[in-house]
Parts: C-alpha cells; sequence; structure tokens
C-alpha cells in the first residue's frame, strides 16, 4: 500500500506531463482558416435598392462587436452595399481595420478561401450568399438561402490545411428583445 502511495505522485506527474492531443481537440490549429458568414442587419425598406439600417439593424451591427469581443479576426470584409458597410463598420473600428470591399456578384466560396487561407475573416453579405459560401466551402448544397426576415442566423466555417471543412448555421442570440 505504501508503493502504491508513493508512486501515485509520480504516476500524476506522468499524466500532467503528456503532451499529446486530447479527445475532442484538434491536433494542429495551424493552417486553419475560419469564415464566419455575416447576413447585413436589417434594413430600411422605404430606400429602394440600396438602403441604410434601421434603429435596430444598427444595434444589431454593434452586437457583433461584443460577439467577437474575445476573437481574434484577420479581416473583416463587406459587399459594397449601404447596408453590409454599415453592419461591418463597428467591428471595423473596434478592431481598428479597414472594411474590406468584395464583389458580391462574381466572388466565390473558393476564391474567399484562396485569399484568406490560415486567416479568420468576418464577412458581411446577403441572405441568398452566405449560404452559397458556406456551401461551396463544404463541397455540398446542405443550407438554403435565409428567409427575407432572417436576421438572425450566420454560417461559421473552419476550413483544415488540408482542405478538409466543417459548417455549421447558427443563431445571434444575444440581441435585446
Amino acid at each position: 500500500m505504501r508503493k502504491l502511495f508513493l508512486s501515485l505522485p509520480f504516476l500524476l506527474l506522468i499524466t500532467a506531463c503528456n503532451t499529446g492531443p486530447k479527445q475532442g481537440q484538434p491536433v494542429d490549429n495551424e493552417g486553419i482558416t475560419t469564415f464566419y458568414f455575416i447576413r447585413h442587419a436589417e434594413k430600411r425598406l422605404d430606400q429602394g435598392n440600396d438602403p441604410e439600417l434601421t434603429e435596430e439593424g444598427k444595434r444589431r451591427a454593434m452586437a457583433w462587436v461584443n460577439y467577437f469581443f474575445l476573437k481574434n479576426v484577420d479581416h473583416i470584409i463587406s459587399s459594397d452595399y449601404k447596408r453590409t458597410r454599415a453592419t461591418a463598420a463597428p467591428l471595423a473600428a473596434a478592431h481598428d481595420m479597414d472594411v474590406e470591399i468584395y464583389d458580391v456578384k462574381t466572388v466565390t466560396g473558393l476564391e474567399l478561401l484562396k485569399k484568406y487561407r490560415g486567416k479568420t475573416v468576418a464577412l458581411y453579405g446577403h441572405s441568398n450568399t452566405i449560404n452559397q459560401y458556406t456551401n461551396e466551402l463544404q463541397n455540398d448544397s446542405v443550407y438554403n438561402a435565409l428567409d427575407e426576415k432572417d436576421y438572425d442566423s450566420y454560417f461559421y466555417v473552419r476550413v483544415s490545411g488540408s482542405g478538409k471543412s466543417s459548417g455549421v448555421k447558427e443563431t445571434m442570440d444575444f440581441m435585446e428583445q
């Protein structure tokens, strides 16, 4: 019994020093590309094809700043519309970054991956494009366009250095009701 008692600290020390990967944890995050595909916030309905945000939309844009508070973001990109730029602007200001503009009519998910490989990107887009980027990066068609009234959903996609990807549709549940 005394031998067991004396060897227990030694066994605990060996276990604590084990540097191998733990079950359920990634082995290596190097080369991981992370995308947050975010729909623009609530838009005004009385301003034509390129409207500004509503007051609720402005609050939602600010809520993204809180969401990303403890997250590293390397790039903040937006389509070139008032509503998407205005949704991205508070996060860019909080991170002291510029909003990069992409052409929503021509860019593809694979082009985004090629350009931003190994980075974390918050991309602000539209209800019928952010799902397409997610699907393309996963090489499937799981996700449909968001409902026109759905401003709560976004997509989170991670792509490993070897090209394996995982994506999920998440819900923004941090807006005050």
